[in-house]
This record gives structure tokens, C-alpha cells and sequence, in this order.
């Protein structure tokens, strides 16, 4: 069975005492945050529970069957997160949940999740970081990043595409972010072919070299982790980068500090290994969206005219043809 060590920094703004976190996903409302947050750990739950159940009935439409099928992976979830500024609360009724609270500043609370790895070390096969607001969709995600390090080896770093939902509340459109990364955040270009690959049921899948290490989540080995605790940045951020302007929240998602090469699927299958921005704040701003549309209304425009409506009914196929 493949273990799993989730850890997912959450801070949510009650007081008005300014906490250095009143942008992004902080500046919307209790209502919408606890929808998202709900949304994002029921599909985490749901990949890592270590069994599926399936329903049947004996040709009726109620389903008296119920049989629990083991899934191959299981894992733990850990919410890191501020005492008092948090949705816990409204959160208890509806899923058990072991929380880790911090003291300090909530733009450090990716480096106590670190910790908490650091803590668990030898007790599982990979270590989740992801925000609070991403979700986890594809069962079948962390049987692809075994296959990929089982293929590839840890010298490597295997990250996530970041997508978001754009369009009209009946139409939708994925739309992938983070590449390329500020120059800022770039992580060093290290040594390592452009492209790897695995095979895939329709085709190999490839994958691509990137030096952005921002996607939302990251999920590393236990040697990984091993490797990246004797770091000396690993339980706090680098005071020059701090002093050059950088922020801990962002330093402390690229993983292992890109000390090894970071791939991240190509353009070709960039869904073979994703996470869902929940909140699809990035591409409703006011650029991105423009350009969108401005894209989708053409392709739009060349759907409709190439789909011709029929100009008489359908022919009755009850009746034989004469």
C-alpha cells in the first residue's frame, strides 16, 4: 500500500488586526472559504481513504449492495494552521480532522509543515503539501507519481500542472497557470534531460524540465525528504532571500529549495497529472480574462458555424423503409 502524509497550511482572517495575509483567498468571504475548503479536503479524503465502495442491486433501481473494495493507498491528513484565525470550527461537524497551530506569522506556516514531515520521517512513501484552496481530483494521482519515480528515479522532482475553470457557469475551459515563473521565483536550472517519459495507455506521456516550483502542491520521497531536512533553509527561509523581498509563503513551495531538476507533464498531457485551483481567482482577473475571451469568442463563432442544424425533422426509425 502506498502511505501518504498530507499536510495542508490553512489560515483564514477572523480578526481585523492586520496578519500580513489579507490578499488572495483571505480577501473572500467566510461563506465562499468554507465552501472551498470543504470541497478541496472531501476530494483529498476521498483519494486517500485506503477503500472505495460499490453499490449494486439485484436488478432493481435501490442499491442493496454494498461491497468496500480496497484501493492500494491510504494516508494521513494534518491541517497547520493559526489558532484563532481559522475555519475549524465550522468545520467539526462535518470531518475529523487532527490540527498542528501555530504561533507565529501564518506566512510561515509552510515551513512548520515541513516540520511535521521532518517528524514523520520513515513512516510514509510521499509527503503532500497543498494549499488549502487546491484539490486533489484524479484517484489515481499518487500511483502516477510512483510510477514516475519508480521509472526516474528521486534525483528528481515530479510536480503537478495548476489549472483553473474559466467561462460562463454552464461552459468551462482549462486553463493552466504558473509557467513560467518570476524570474524572482525561478528556481535554478539544474543538470537532467529536457524531456522524460512514461508509457501510457493511449501513447507515452512526457515530461518537461521547468524551473518553476510553484504549483499549489508538491509531493515528495522519503529519500527526498531525507535529502532536503540536512538543508540548511529546510526549517526557515533564507534571511537574504527574505531581506532581498521574497515571500516565506512562496519560498517554501518549491521543494527541496530546487536543488534537483523539477518536471512538471508537457504541453501534449498536461492532465495526466494536475491540481484544481479552486477558487479559479487568477484567470478572472481583469487581463487574463480579456485575453481568454478574446480567444474562446472566435473558436465559439467557428463551432456554431460549423454545426448546421437540420433543416427536417429525423427520419421516423420505427418505421421499415419502403
Amino acid at each position: 500500500m502506498i502511505r501518504v502524509l498530507a499536510c495542508i497550511p490553512h489560515f483564514f482572517r477572523r480578526s481585523a488586526a492586520d496578519s500580513g495575509m489579507g490578499h488572495g483567498s483571505n480577501s473572500d468571504q467566510l461563506e465562499n472559504r468554507l465552501v472551498q475548503f470543504r470541497y478541496c479536503l472531501k476530494q483529498l479524503t476521498a483519494v486517500l481513504e485506503p477503500v472505495r465502495f460499490l453499490l449494486g442491486s439485484p436488478g432493481r433501481i435501490a442499491h442493496e449492495q454494498v461491497e468496500p473494495v480496497p484501493q492500494g493507498i491510504g494516508g494521513d491528513i494534518i491541517v497547520v494552521t493559526a489558532r484563532e484565525n481559522n475555519l475549524l470550527a465550522e468545520l467539526s461537524a462535518d470531518v475529523a480532522l487532527r490540527a498542528v497551530f501555530w504561533e507565529g506569522s501564518p506566512r510561515m506556516l509552510g515551513y512548520l509543515c515541513r516540520r511535521i514531515f521532518a517528524r514523520s520521517v520513515g513512516q510514509y512513501d510521499f509527503y503532500l503539501f497543498i494549499e488549502d484552496d487546491t484539490a486533489i481530483l484524479d484517484p489515481a494521482f499518487f500511483r502516477k507519481v510512483a510510477a514516475f519515480y519508480r521509472a526516474h528515479g528521486e534525483d528528481r522532482i515530479l510536480l503537478p500542472n495548476r489549472f483553473e475553470i474559466f467561462g460562463a457557469a454552464h461552459h468551462g475551459w482549462r486553463a493552466y497557470l504558473d509557467q513560467p515563473a518570476s524570474r524572482a521565483l525561478s528556481a535554478p536550472a539544474r543538470p537532467g534531460p529536457d524531456e522524460l517519459s512514461l508509457p501510457g495507455y493511449d501513447g507515452d506521456v512526457f515530461f518537461t524540465k521547468s524551473t518553476d516550483g510553484l504549483s499549489g502542491a508538491y509531493i515528495i520521497t522519503d529519500g527526498q525528504l531525507r535529502r532536503w531536512m540536512g538543508q540548511p533553509d529546510f526549517h526557515a527561509p533564507d534571511p537574504a532571500a527574505v531581506a532581498a523581498g521574497l515571500d516565506p509563503l512562496e519560498l517554501t513551495q518549491t521543494p527541496l529549495g530546487g536543488a534537483l531538476p523539477m518536471y512538471r507533464p508537457s504541453r501534449q498531457n498536461l492532465d495526466f497529472l494536475e491540481v484544481h485551483h479552486v477558487p479559479n481567482r487568477l484567470t478572472a482577473l481583469k487581463t487574463p480574462a480579456g485575453k481568454l475571451r478574446n480567444l474562446i469568442i472566435p473558436l465559439l463563432r467557428e463551432r456554431r458555424t460549423a454545426f448546421q442544424a437540420p433543416t427536417s425533422p429525423p427520419p421516423d426509425a420505427t418505421k421499415p423503409e419502403a
